[in-house]
């Protein structure tokens, strides 16, 4: 089994964004070769996600306020109050709603390789989601297979 790895970085402009990174995917798998098998997508970050959907601006609408409505930033979040927090980091952002959010969503997306191409619909898309920006970020593309 042959295993093909890329970390590609990005940056967004936005606190909430959902950036489609499909072809970045598909570049990825093409440079690995691998004909049969399985792409993996990850997210390193605790307040980011990656999922599948169709790339719609309407749906992206209702989503970004489907996820404002199940963790609001205007809600207090014990994780915010760094006075009992340990650990707290100089820089640290009061971000309990990103965390929230990208619990919710998840970190990675796993897409069968079948012929060289993943098995995506004609209307699925992957998304790099961003929750607590603006900021440099990076996410990791991971092919494995024959």
């Amino acid at each position: 089994m042959k295993i093909y790895k890329k970390r590609i970085e990005l940056e967004t402009k936005k606190q909430f964004e959902i950036i489609d990174i499909t072809q970045s995917v598909l570049s990825v798998l093409q440079e690995s070769k691998i004909a049969n098998g399985q792409v993996i997508v990850f997210v390193p970050h605790t307040t980011a996600s990656v999922r599948l959907n169709h790339n719609e601006p309407l749906l992206m609408q209702d989503i970004m306020k489907m996820m404002y409505r199940l963790a609001p930033v205007d809600i207090n979040y014990a994780h915010d109050v760094f006075e009992i927090r340990e650990n707290v980091s100089v820089a640290e952002r009061s971000n309990g709603h990103a965390h929230v959010k990208a619990f919710l969503l998840g970190s990675s997306e796993s897409i069968p390789i079948e012929n060289g191409k993943p098995l995506l619909s004609d209307t699925q898309s992957v998304f790099f989601i961003e929750l607590d920006g603006a900021r440099k970020r990076n996410y990791i593309v991971q092919a494995m297979g024959e």
